[in-house]
């Protein structure tokens, strides 16, 4: 997905819910299906070749059949290292490049999902709104593919201990679907995603493409 030329963007979970009325008068839910990211992005007045970029995305993804990597273009690392994690060193000496050694997750009484990343830097900071991505191959794929992704989004930060762990609330929590050995990592995490019917390009004239257009995207889980 290309990264320039968006003025404006949401990029929040996609849940289909049900309100779930008791005799008693209280009002529970029941969640139907997995929450998935939805993606909606305003694009600015675009010069070319920004425009033919954004066009020859639209059309190579032919409508939802073809899958590509979505994300939030306003976060692509943690708030707190915004700029990435260079000179970041982890507990064992060696450079840190954005993939954490190891994960668990664990849910508490509460039904909060609790992510555990170890082997980061100490003193690494993870807050509300910083994302944690996924990604490991596919049965099909060549080693090192990484032809499949996951998000999950920070909702209780936290910092990495002098051991190099750190443990956040996260929503949603990490479906079955991705497997143990998956790379948990904070640079640029990614999910993968098709376009809604919703998406349009804008309007183009002689000297550039005139702002309206908008891409709309909902994440796709795959195993």
């Amino acid at each position: 997905m290309p990264s320039i030329g968006v003025e404006g963007l949401t990029f929040q979970p996609q849940r289909e819910d049900l309100l779930a009325p008791e005799t008693s008068g209280r009002l529970g839910g029941v969640q139907m299906g997995w929450p998935r990211w939805s993606l909606a992005m305003n694009l600015a007045n675009l010069e070319f070749p920004v425009a033919d970029e954004w066009i020859a995305f639209y059309r190579s993804r032919r409508g939802a059949m073809r899958m590509f990597l979505g994300y939030d273009l306003s976060r692509p690392f943690p708030a707190a290292h915004p700029k990435g994690f260079r000179n970041m060193l982890t507990v064992a000496g060696g450079p840190f490049m954005g993939a954490a050694g190891a994960w668990a997750q664990s849910v508490d009484a509460k039904g909060d999902a609790i992510l555990t990343l170890e082997g980061l830097p100490s003193g690494l900071k993870l807050g509300r709104g910083d994302y944690i991505g996924f990604k490991w191959d596919s049965a099909d794929a060549d080693e090192g593919d990484a032809d499949r992704r996951f998000l999950v989004a920070v909702t209780t930060g936290g910092q990495a201990d002098a051991a190099g762990v750190i443990s956040v609330v996260v929503e949603p929590s990490v479906h079955a679907v991705v497997p143990a050995d998956a790379v948990a990592h904070l640079d640029n995490p990614m999910c993968l995603m098709k376009l809604m019917d919703d998406t349009k390009m804008p309007r183009i004239i002689i000297s550039h493409a005139e702002a309206g257009g908008v891409i709309s995207a909902v994440q796709v889980t795959l195993p």
